[in-house]
């Protein structure tokens, strides 16, 4: 098929010539077999409008009988029309398929690629608006108008048309590359950063790394460190970084990164910005160290070690900023072991404890070792003194049998011993008081008793409000110099009360 235009051979199945862009019209290719119908059709109205006028006169001369070849005639005429209508009809048929087709988005859509691609984006820009028209929901179409738009130099309305797809697919590729093309040729480095940095798709932000400019990333997370720091910054592709250490907001005026950043013992706080190499400023980096290189000196511990026959008080004092834990089992403490707290009774029997300090940066120090040996030389065993605790107990009706068993019938109290105290210049046994159910489930019920020593002799053991507040004004500094004794003594707020009978 050559081009009706410029008589340039056509190719099988182009829709345009390659040489001059004409269009292609596929009905054509039914012209000539119409005209052949046509003319056929002028020659039998002819011979029809030839034999009407003999019939009315005009050629009498020449009028013979019919014969049989008339016949022969108005067969061949009937056939004639027979044959007129089913061209008629057949070519009513392509023009309501031609005109389906003008309404197909498809249709319209691929007609517009075809031209888009020959790079006539004059004639795509119809059938790719047409498309949009039919199909406004789809994002594919409304990407193909705006190609044609933006080749068209219609700038703003493909912007716009890009923006619709964006919307409709936040991932459309073919949008993020017009709306980059036309920024870019704009000189808006800054909207192209935005716009990749707000796109889902990581492959279509990695195809322009030089326009994206994220915050720098810090080689160390914030938090507490034991050691100096080498701290590194980095970016995302070329660029400047400028960053503080004082807290103060980094800008283009800020340090320099060249190199890394040595975190010394202290505080910093470290704020860094990116600038790439189109002038775009990142959102801010914000990293906080504290760096505390010092080893905690070895806990300090009294009493002294030894033996001891009364029961007493072991403290421990360490450096500011620091933890103390500590072990009786043998082991090497850690910051799992038991941490320190406060003054704790010293155990009745052989105990050796092992205490270290930690400083807030899990820097160890090293060990103190102390073994006590409390010997209380008392009448009345450890033992022997809970069960004098469980008959008075039974006296007063607390509870039913020396199994602890509760008047309810269900569950039972356990009284545990804890440590060996002295109240008002006497020593005791303490023992604490827990409630077991059926089902081997234990909780404190908050209650201590004691037992002396030497006598037996049994007491609740309360904290008194007015001793709680004694004891309180007296780490105020508002006591009296006989309270300051007792500031170190956890039961110095104790009140010995006789065991009474319930109800």
């Amino acid at each position: 098929m050559k081009c009706p235009r410029c008589g340039s051979e056509i190719k099988d199945g182009m829709l345009f010539c390659e040489n001059c862009g004409e269009e292609i019209r596929i009905v054509q290719d039914f012209e000539p077999e119409v005209d052949g119908i046509v003319t056929g059709f002028e020659e039998a109205s002819n011979v029809r409008q030839a034999k009407v006028n003999t019939e009315n006169g005009e050629d009498l001369g020449n009028r013979t009988a019919p014969h049989a070849g008339e016949g022969r005639f108005l067969r061949k005429r009937r056939v004639f029309w027979v044959f007129v209508g089913f061209v008629l009809l057949l070519a009513g048929v392509l023009l309501t398929g031609a005109g389906l087709r003008f309404q197909n988005a498809d249709y319209q859509y691929e007609r517009a690629m075809a031209y888009i691609q020959a790079g006539h984006f004059d004639r795509a820009c119809a059938w790719a608006e047409r498309a949009v028209h039919l199909a406004p929901g789809d994002p594919k179409y409304l990407a193909a108008f705006a190609v044609c738009l933006s080749q068209t130099g219609q700038k703003e309305d493909a912007v716009s048309a890009c923006l619709q797809v964006l919307e409709l697919d936040a991932s459309n590729e073919t949008a993020y590359r017009v709306l980059v093309s036309i920024y870019e040729e704009e000189g808006e480095y800054g909207k192209i950063n935005e716009l990749l940095l707000s796109c889902p798709d990581e492959q279509i932000v990695g195809s322009y790394p030089a326009y994206v400019a994220k915050p720098p990333e810090f080689s160390y997370e914030s938090g507490i460190y034991d050691k100096a720091l080498s701290l590194r910054l980095s970016a995302n592709t070329r660029g400047t970084i400028y960053y503080t250490m004082d807290g103060g907001m980094p800008d283009e005026g800020s340090q320099v990164y060249t190199s890394p950043i040595f975190l010394e013992s202290g505080f910093y706080q470290v704020r860094a910005v990116f600038v790439n190499q189109y002038g775009v400023v990142s959102g801010e980096a914000e990293g906080d160290y504290y760096v505390d290189v010092t080893v905690p000196e070895a806990p300090q511990v009294s009493p002294q070690e030894g033996n001891y026959s009364r029961p007493a008080l072991i403290t421990v004092s360490a450096g500011e900023n620091c933890r103390v834990y500590y072990t009786t089992d043998g082991s090497v403490p850690t910051q799992d072991s038991t941490e320190y707290t406060g003054p704790f009774p010293m155990p009745v029997g052989v105990t050796k404890f092992r205490f270290i300090c930690f400083s807030l940066a899990g820097a160890a120090g090293e060990e103190t070792q102390v073994t006590y040996s409390l010997n209380l030389h008392a009448s009345l065993s450890i033992e022997a003194a809970r069960n004098r605790l469980l008959i008075d107990l039974m006296a007063a009706d607390v509870i039913q049998d020396m199994n602890g068993t509760v008047e309810t019938g269900t569950g039972h109290y356990v009284y545990n011993y804890r440590c060996a105290i002295t109240v008002d210049r006497e020593d005791y046994y303490l023992y604490r008081e827990y409630y077991e159910d059926d089902a081997g489930n234990s909780a404190g019920t908050g209650t201590d008793y004691v037992v002396n020593i030497m006598d037996g002799q049994c007491y609740k053991a309360v904290q008194t409000q007015q001793a709680i507040a004694e004891a309180s004004a007296a780490d105020d500094g508002s006591a009296s110099d006989e309270a300051e004794g007792d500031i170190s003594d956890p039961w110095s707020s104790l009140t010995l009360q006789e065991i009474h009978p319930q109800g």
